[in-house]
C-alpha cells in the first residue's frame, strides 16, 4: 500500500501547486478530479472554490499530461469523478464516464471514483436504486469491454452508504472491473455506531479498490448509537490521527484481503482550523498513515 491525497486537499491547505505540495508532503501519488468538460475549471467542495487538474480533452493535451507527470515526477493513482446517476438526463452521466474511461487508458490510471444516485426521492426504495445502479454499471462495462479501468462506486451519500445497496450491488455485477472506494469517514457519517463501522469496513474490505481516508470524532454518548446520517458534521471532523477510527484496525483489515492500493488522504475536517494551521496537519496526516503502512 501507498499514501496518496486528493489534489483538492493539496490546493486547500494553501500549496501555490500540485507538484509543490505532493513534494513538500513526500509523496508522489494523487488522486485526480476531472469534469465533464475534461478541462481546468474551478471545483467547489466543502464550501471552497479551487481550481484543478489540467486540461485533457485532445490526445495532444493527454500527451502533455504525460510528459509533464514524468518531468516532476507524480502520477494520479485514481480518477475521481462527480457523476450521479439520479440525473434525469442520465445518457450525460454514462458519456461521462465512458470519456472518463478512455482517458483513464490514454494517460495510464487504472482506476475511477464513481459515486451512486446523490439526489434521491423519498418514494423510491434502497431497492429501486439498487437495480437501476447495477444496471447502468452492468451497460457501461460491457459498453468499454476493451478498457481494463475499474470502476470503484464510493459509499457516499444516503444510498451508497446502505449495506443492502453495496451487498446487492457485489452481488450483482460479476466483473473485475468493480469494485469499491472505501471512505472510512462515511460509513460513520452515515449514522452507524463505531463499532458497526469498523465491522462493515472488514466485510468489503475484499471489494476495494481505492479509498478515501477521513475521521470524525463524536461525544462518548454518541460513539456507540444510531445517529441521524451527517449528525455534527463537518464540526465533527478531525485529523486522521486524532479520530474515532482506527486506522491501525483498518489498514489490518485491508492487509488481510490482499489490497494493495492507494491509502488516499481526504481530510474534510481541515475547514474547521485555520488556514496557517493545515498545512501541518495534512503533514501530520501523510506521516500518520506511512507508519501505519510500515508497521
Amino acid at each position: 500500500m501507498f499514501v496518496s491525497v486528493r489534489d483538492f486537499t493539496v490546493i486547500w491547505v494553501g500549496y501555490k501547486n500540485l507538484a509543490e505540495g505532493l513534494k513538500e508532503l513526500g509523496i508522489d501519488k494523487y488522486e485526480m478530479h476531472v469534469n465533464k468538460k475534461l478541462s481546468q475549471d474551478t471545483y467547489v467542495d466543502m464550501g471552497q472554490e479551487v481550481k484543478l487538474g489540467f486540461n485533457l480533452r485532445t490526445p495532444e493535451e493527454r500527451k502533455n499530461f504525460v510528459k509533464f507527470s514524468e518531468s516532476v515526477g507524480i502520477e494520479p493513482c485514481a480518477i475521481l469523478l462527480e457523476n450521479d446517476f439520479s440525473n434525469d438526463n442520465l445518457k450525460e452521466e454514462i458519456s461521462y464516464i465512458k470519456e472518463a474511461t478512455q482517458l483513464a487508458d490514454d494517460i495510464g490510471v487504472k482506476v475511477i471514483r464513481i459515486n451512486p444516485h446523490m439526489n434521491i426521492k423519498k418514494d423510491r426504495s434502497v431497492e429501486f436504486y439498487s437495480k437501476q445502479f447495477v444496471e447502468i454499471l452492468t451497460s457501461i462495462i460491457e459498453e468499454t469491454n476493451n478498457s481494463s479501468v475499474v470502476y470503484a462506486v464510493e459509499n457516499h451519500g444516503y444510498i451508497g452508504n446502505n449495506e443492502q445497496f453495496l451487498d446487492y450491488a457485489f452481488k450483482e455485477i460479476n466483473s473485475t472491473r468493480f469494485g469499491l472506494t472505501l471512505d472510512t469517514g462515511n460509513f460513520y457519517w452515515y449514522g452507524y455506531p463505531l463499532s458497526k463501522v469498523h465491522q462493515i469496513i472488514g466485510k468489503y474490505a475484499r471489494f476495494v479498490r481505492h479509498t478515501h481516508l477521513k475521521n470524525l470524532k463524536y461525544p462518548e454518548n454518541k460513539k456507540e448509537v444510531q445517529r441521524k446520517p451527517g449528525e455534527g458534521f463537518p464540526k465533527v471532523g478531525v485529523p486522521l490521527y486524532e479520530g474515532d477510527i482506527d486506522f491501525k484496525k483498518v489498514v489490518q483489515l485491508l492487509k488481510e484481503a490482499n489490497y494493495n492500493g492507494d491509502l488516499t488522504i481526504e481530510d474534510e475536517s481541515l475547514g474547521n482550523y485555520k488556514r496557517n494551521e493545515r498545512k501541518e496537519i495534512l503533514k501530520k496526516d501523510v506521516e500518520f498513515i506511512k507508519n501505519l503502512i510500515h508497521k
